[in-house]
């Protein structure tokens, strides 16, 4: 395991502070973030950094006064190295990670990416798909810069005001089925197979508010598969296992093409948003707001 500067930047702040909630608070991370930044150095050289005195603060062990002097050097080293080399690279040193759900990795590009690489073409852009909550956790430990997900971040640590797209959920069953069900009301929907996305996930969390909204849970309704892999839930209906519900620019082609049709239902139908998130702070580096810039100011669009 390596020594991260990121690790090395909390280790400074709890420092500093003597207080891991301090630190947290000042870094706009969660408390058991930076402990566990703690953690991996400690586990890293085999040694305790901090005791707990009497009072309930914290001070730092031998071990931990002779890093802090290594630290402070080290990152006053980077940023002697970030300031020389930035007029030679025009910011574009490090990598961006991108965390992103299954929905808004697989089936939406931002048009700012694509701007973003024109503006700059030399930059690396890490693009993790992985669920909600991993993206939330991976923003508040440090582990990705940016997040575009199905859910809003509830954390405070995180932007949560920043929607890309609101999106209709339809309801559909393969094109095969006799007869077609047309126009159903939320109540007949009850004996129908259901095929729905796993829990947590935003499309179901949208469709389980859309229930509530109507006086009704999804424990009345018959659900027969759970699945995080939307080709999946696809594959089932189209095989005519059950009926699913999912974001309309994921089903429009094979619904126009005949191969799914859709269910309208008498209340209307869901919404879902989708979000880009990331960490509240004051410090980010030049080429990582000039990516949320062009993500925000333009939309997103359907993949191809």
């Amino acid at each position: 395991m390596d020594l991260s500067l990121f690790s090395i930047k909390v280790f400074l702040k709890v420092a500093e502070t003597r207080s891991f909630t301090q630190a947290a608070n000042d870094l706009l991370l969660s408390q058991p973030a930076v402990s566990l930044q703690i953690q991996k150095i400690e586990q890293l050289f085999q040694t305790a950094l901090f005791i707990r005195t009497h009072s309930g603060r914290i001070r730092l062990t031998e071990a931990g006064k002779k890093l802090h002097q290594h630290a402070e050097a080290l990152m006053g080293l980077q940023q002697a190295v970030l300031h020389d080399m930035e007029k030679f690279s025009a910011g574009q040193l490090r990598e961006l990670r991108i965390g992103a759900c299954c929905i808004a990795g697989e089936h939406l590009l931002p048009l700012g990416i694509t701007a973003f690489r024109e503006l700059y073409p030399e930059a690396r852009l890490a693009l993790s798909i992985i669920k909600c909550e991993e993206v939330f956790k991976g923003l508040l430990s440090g582990d990705l810069d940016i997040g575009i997900t199905g859910l809003a971040p509830r954390n405070r640590f995180l932007n949560r005001k920043k929607r890309l797209l609101r999106a209709p959920l339809v309801l559909f069953e393969t094109a095969r089925a006799q007869p077609p069900t047309g126009t159903v009301d939320l109540r007949r929907l009850r004996k129908s197979r259901l095929i729905l996305r796993e829990k947590g996930s935003g499309c179901r969390i949208e469709f389980e508010k859309f229930l509530a909204k109507h006086d009704m849970s999804l424990q009345e309704f018959k659900v027969v598969t759970e699945s995080d892999s939307n080709e999946a839930i696809k594959k089932l209906v189209r095989d005519g296992y059950g009926i699913s519900m999912l974001p309309e620019f994921m089903i429009r082609k094979d619904i126009d093409a005949g191969v799914f049709a859709e269910i309208n239902l008498s209340e209307g139908r869901p919404m879902q948003s989708f979000f880009l998130s990331y960490r509240n702070q004051g410090d980010q580096p030049k080429i990582l707001q000039e990516l949320i810039a062009l993500i925000l100011e333009h939309p997103m669009h359907k993949s191809s």
